[in-house]
């Protein structure tokens, strides 16, 4: 559970890590060129014109842009682990490093800029998203690692507003679901109500320094055991052996075992190397708090240092490698804690409609 855990905080943490950049671009508003060039201008233009064809004066129809504007993307990468298990052993009996394959599918909608008053501007936006990850492709350990195979859907909401001097209050909510799909097991379904405020501070040789403070509360609820369990028989005698030893199998769930408040601290600076070159360091904090099920009151610490070189090839593609080093305290001495570092490659595609 823990290599779930940390797969889903992962990927979660990257996409908020992208939202941020996201949310900084929605500064740009309308060009003085623009709100020049408009129809009263051609207008004027037009009055003074003497002459008319046989089809009369010629007028500039005023149209308005769609409100909504709809991106697809797709990114596919392949990473080394160091830890893969997320484990505190790390005997030479233990899987002690690996690699993943993974391919991830994003549809993104902005629904319009929204003035609230002459100096905030809201941008609310929907994302989908869909993430498929292959551990040990190569099969170095043989079939051990398909069981932590995964799915992960989630669909999230945000409501940026843009403040003024380069501050950016979110509210969002995300729905997870990650799926063992190789045995169609739902691990959990957990929601996040969250709040996060960024500022970007341009510097004087182009630099970009980002810092961003959140907080979110996640609830969670798993499958029965009977549902986890595809196999009818298999069920029935794991049931008699828990209510032999005077469990009740219907209260021995994963439910809630994740429900927790987290705070968050990031730090991001952007350096652009060219026109189509830039590198990212980065450091991130959590601290987690669990609030009900057996882990009630459990506090983790995670911290994590990343840099990500990214190529722009063009509008539509880019390429990057990452590197992450993630380590996790726990005040329970029941947790295992652990140090991972992971390095990758990654492959995007982005289109906007």
């Amino acid at each position: 559970m823990h290599y779930f855990y940390f797969l889903i905080s992962f990927f979660l943490g990257t996409a908020f890590f992208l939202n941020a950049q996201d949310n900084a671009s929605a500064n740009i508003t309308p060009s003085d060129t623009e709100a020049f060039l408009d129809t009263s201008f051609f207008g004027d233009i037009l009055e003074n014109v003497q002459e008319q064809d046989a089809m009369g004066t010629q007028r500039i129809i005023d149209t308005e842009e769609s409100v909504f504007s709809p991106s697809l993307s797709l990114t596919t990468s392949y990473n080394y682990s160091s830890n893969p298990l997320k484990a505190e052993d790390s005997s030479p009996s233990s899987l002690n490093d690996g690699f993943s394959a993974n391919l991830n599918l994003a549809f993104n909608l902005g629904v319009g800029e929204y003035p609230l008053g002459d100096n905030i501007l809201l941008t609310p936006a929907f994302s989908l998203m869909q993430m498929r990850t292959y551990n040990d492709p190569a099969k170095d350990f043989g079939n051990d690692m398909q069981a932590f195979d995964v799915d992960v859907q989630v669909f999230g909401f945000s409501v940026p507003f843009v403040l003024p001097d380069d501050f950016t209050l979110s509210l969002g909510h995300t729905y997870v679901r990650p799926i063992a799909f190789r045995n169609d097991n739902v691990i959990n379904y957990t929601n996040t109500p969250s709040v996060s405020l960024a500022k970007n501070i341009p510097l004087d040789n182009g630099d970009i320094l980002t810092l961003s403070v959140g907080g979110s509360y996640s609830f969670s609820e798993g499958d029965t055991l009977e549902e986890a369990i595809a196999d009818p028989v298999y069920y029935q005698f794991i049931e008699a052996v828990m209510q032999s030893s005077g469990l009740d199998p219907l209260t021995a769930q994963p439910s809630n075992l994740q429900d927790s408040w987290s705070h968050m601290v990031n730090i991001a600076y952007l350096k652009p190397i060219s026109e189509q070159i830039s590198i990212m360091p980065s450091y991130a904090f959590s601290r987690i708090q669990y609030s009900k099920g057996a882990n009630t009151g459990r506090q983790d610490y995670v911290h994590n240092l990343g840099v990500n070189l990214s190529y722009s090839f063009s509008e539509l593609v880019n390429f990057s490698l990452l590197s992450n080093y993630t380590w996790k305290l726990s005040d329970d001495p029941s947790v295992q804690e652990y140090e991972d570092f992971i390095g990758g490659i990654v492959a995007g595609f982005n289109y906007s409609f």
